[in-house]
Order: C-alpha cells, then sequence, then structure tokens
C-alpha cells in the first residue's frame, strides 16, 4: 500500500517512463542513428553566400593565435617578466626558449597557430574559387582573407624558428626546415600583392595591405640577418628597396596616428590568453625596466608613477610606452586587449632605419621625430646626448610593444633582456620558438632527423 496519493503518482509517472522504453527496446536502447537537423555538413562552404562567414571565422582564428603567442614571446623579452605560479613562464623569462614542452608554445599556442595558417589557406582557396567564377558575393572578403593570411604567416616567420605546412587533415606534413623559414615572409607578401590587386578595395584595406606589406618585408630582412650564423650581424640595420617604397606609399593614405589593430573578445580569444593571464591570473606583467610596479609586485602603479623606461630625450616617463601600458597592462585593460598589426609609427621608423643605414642624417631626423610626435614627445636633434642608433632601438622598443618584433631587435642589435641567464640559449644564439612536443607526438614527419620527440633544435642548443 502506498501512503499517499504522491507516491502513487510517482510509481504511475516512472511505470509510464519505463514503458515508453520498452516499446522502443526493439530498435535498441542505445541507437545513435539519429538525424541532427541543426548539423551543418562542409558541403554548405561551397555556397558563395558562405564568403561573409568564411572570412570572419578566418579572422577569429588568427585572433586567436596572436593572443595565445603574444604572451610567451613578451616574456621571453623584457616586455613582459614572470611574477606568479607557472614555471613556464619563468623558464620563457630566462631566456628558454626552445624547450619542445613549454606549454606556452606546445598546449596554448600551436594548435592555434597551426589552425589560423591552415584555416587561411582553406579560406582563400574557396573564395579565389568563388571569385574566378564570378559567382562571389563581395570581393571584399577575398582581399581581407588575404590580409589575415599574410598577418598569421608573417607572425609564424617572426616568432617561430621552423614550421609545418601541410593542407592534409589526415595525414602530418613535414617541416620546411628553419633555412628555409623565409618562405612565411614571402609567401605573407605575396598575399598582400593579390589583395592590392582586388577591385574596389576601401582606403582602409589598402593602409592594411601597404602597411603590412612593408613590416613583412623589412622583417624578412632582418631575419637574412640572424640565419645561419645566429649571432648579431656587423651592420643589423636594414635598408630594404621593397619595403621602404611600401612604407612610403603607406604614409601616402595613413593619418599620422594610424593603427591597424585587431581585438580580442569574448568570442574569438583562446582559454588561455595574454590579456587574461597578465590582468586576471595576474601570471606575468609588463617588465621591470618598463613599469614601476605596486606594493604587490603584479601591476603597475597608477599613472605616469607607474611609467619607468624614460624617453632618452626628455628624461621623462616615455609617453608611447606609457599609452601602451594603458591600454594592455593594467587591471582596466581586462582580457580582450588590442594588437597593433602595423602603423604609421612603424612605417616612419622603417624609413628612419633605411635613412641611418644610408648615413643620411636629415632623412633620419626627419622620420623619427614624425614618429616621436605622434604621443607629443618633443624633437630630437643629432646634438642630444642619445645618439641616432639607440634612439631608433629604443622608438621601437615603445611602438611596437607587444606585437612580437621585439626578440630580433634584441638579437639583432647585440642587446640582452634583463631576466636572460648566461646559460640559456637567447642568452647564447639567436633562437626563436621551435616545433612542440604536441606536433612531434602526434606527426612522426615533425621529429628531427636523428633526434627525438623530446628533442631541442641541434641548431639551437
Amino acid at each position: 500500500m502506498f501512503k499517499d496519493t504522491r507516491q502513487r503518482r510517482a510509481v504511475s509517472r516512472a511505470a509510464a517512463a519505463i514503458a515508453g522504453m520498452l516499446a522502443i527496446a526493439g530498435c535498441n536502447l542505445f541507437n545513435t542513428d539519429v538525424k541532427n537537423p541543426t548539423a551543418v555538413e562542409e558541403s554548405a562552404l561551397d555556397n558563395p553566400a558562405a564568403g561573409a562567414t568564411l572570412a570572419n571565422g578566418l579572422a577569429s582564428a588568427v585572433v586567436r593565435a596572436h593572443a595565445s603567442v603574444l604572451g610567451a614571446m613578451g616574456t621571453v623579452t623584457d616586455e613582459l617578466t614572470w611574477v606568479g605560479s607557472r614555471e613556464y613562464y619563468n623558464l620563457l623569462d630566462g631566456g628558454d626558449i626552445t624547450d619542445p614542452f613549454n606549454e606556452y608554445f606546445n598546449d596554448n599556442g600551436w594548435p592555434n597557430v597551426a589552425q589560423a595558417r591552415w584555416l587561411a589557406e582553406y579560406t582563400i582557396r574557396r573564395l579565389e574559387k568563388f571569385n574566378t567564377g564570378g559567382v562571389i558575393r563581395n570581393r571584399t572578403d577575398l582581399a581581407r582573407s588575404y590580409v589575415y593570411a599574410a598577418t598569421i604567416y608573417n607572425m609564424i616567420g617572426e616568432m617561430y624558428d621552423d614550421f609545418v605546412i601541410s593542407s592534409d587533415r589526415q595525414e602530418g606534413g613535414a617541416p620546411i626546415g628553419p633555412n628555409n623559414m623565409r618562405v612565411m615572409f614571402d609567401s605573407a607578401a605575396a598575399f598582400l600583392t593579390r589583395a592590392q590587386a582586388v577591385p574596389g578595395i576601401s582606403d582602409d584595406l589598402r593602409r592594411q595591405i601597404l602597411g603590412l606589406r612593408a613590416r613583412t618585408r623589412h622583417s624578412a630582412a632582418i631575419w637574412a640577418t640572424l640565419r645561419p650564423a645566429r649571432t648579431a650581424p656587423a651592420n643589423p640595420l636594414i635598408n630594404d628597396a621593397q619595403a621602404n617604397a611600401d612604407a612610403v606609399a603607406a604614409l601616402a593614405v595613413m593619418t599620422p596616428d594610424y593603427r591597424y589593430r585587431i581585438n580580442t573578445t569574448p568570442q574569438n580569444r583562446p582559454g588561455i590568453n595574454i590579456g587574461f593571464e597578465m590582468n586576471q591570473r595576474l601570471e606575468i606583467r609588463a617588465g621591470s625596466e618598463i613599469i614601476n610596479p605596486d606594493g604587490t609586485n603584479l601591476r603597475p602603479l597608477a599613472g605616469l608613477a607607474g611609467i619607468k623606461l624614460v624617453d632618452p630625450v626628455t628624461g621623462q616617463p616615455d609617453a608611447t610606452v606609457a599609452r601602451a601600458i594603458d591600454e594592455c597592462c593594467r587591471a582596466a585593460s581586462g582580457q580582450d586587449i588590442p594588437f597593433t598589426i602595423t602603423s604609421a609609427a612603424q612605417m616612419y621608423l622603417i624609413l628612419a632605419e633605411a635613412a641611418l643605414a644610408a648615413g643620411n642624417t636629415a632623412e633620419f631626423t626627419t622620420r623619427i621625430n614624425q614618429a616621436r610626435a605622434i604621443n607629443g614627445k618633443p624633437a630630437w636633434t643629432s646634438a642630444s646626448t642619445v645618439t641616432a642608433r639607440n634612439l631608433l632601438i629604443h622608438e621601437r622598443r615603445v611602438h611596437l610593444f607587444l606585437n612580437g618584433q621585439r626578440l630580433s631587435d634584441l638579437y639583432r642589435f647585440g642587446l640582452k633582456a634583463d631576466r636572460w641567464l648566461p646559460n640559456v640559449i637567447a642568452f647564447k644564439k639567436a633562437c626563436f620558438a621551435p616545433i612542440p612536443f604536441l606536433e612531434r607526438q602526434t606527426n612522426p614527419k615533425a621529429i628531427e632527423q636523428g633526434g627525438t620527440t623530446s628533442s631541442r633544435p641541434s641548431y639551437c642548443q
């Protein structure tokens, strides 16, 4: 007997549920042959209407890639420093960049970077097919996909010593080899040249294309100064005719304070990202040569009191880096920080460096002061106590803060980051991120000949 009607009803409901299950038992209780009405097959991307979606997806992948590795790259340099509990940041801070197990290039960075690289080729193939077939909905989608592809290829060239390029989703490809990494920059420049030829592109796209191609060609020239010797070159100054021409053309369509930036959002950021690690988890912060930390040693002091790096002309806290710290590295910056891909300031710096390399003091003075004027810093003259070369190094440091180019500058100018240890690889050789254990473990072709999945690259030991 049941004690009350609620108990009787509960048993009745259970009996009805069991009866229902028995009724379908002949079909197998665990049958998974069920159609999902919301499933979208890959063939749907063959529809020209998917063009914008493809381009937007690639944009998100490129942002995720940057957000997942720029924290690691900044920590290897003097831009960021380790203040938390994650030991792999400590190793990077000391200059140990070639460990294939480091989680920030292995588990966190590589999947996002490799995905963005692969998706760039995938997206462009489809959009080019729509374009040649005369069915593309908006050619701007194709042009900006070229820009996104160039952005990720350029980033790989600046940050990695080797990479796997493969379009096969079933079988891993072989690495291209450290001596062939110049192809990353060449590919980026080719994408941008194709973007420039797309009819009807906007002025803003034109600024992005010319500015990024100038950066790419300049970075390619830097790459060549560091390989194969991997030591500071006798003449580290770059004077590349193509980079210079692109910089001049870019400035013709840019305003003096122009910046092409990509932004993380809650929809496109990776789980471990530079903003989270710096401004919420407090694993890393801006470097000790750049900021004055508060009492916790985890954040900069408020306002200009938090800026330690001074302008070598005035001896005052540098206004350019102060703006950068406000945008990226304070509690108010949050997770979703922007990344500058190219800018008018970078164009001025490319042209200033070329002038310095050519011994053209007047042109150097004009260009370096155009960069300084962006943040209201007074003009430099050759009578200043700071040399032209040291001023160039400084202005690159502050204008290109946290965009992945500081490590190359440290290497080519023979500088050491403040936390590098003498027995660690970055102190001894110009080395960058390796193909990590994650890729080697799943792709036998990625294991260096004569090495193992855990071996450091033979050229950077």
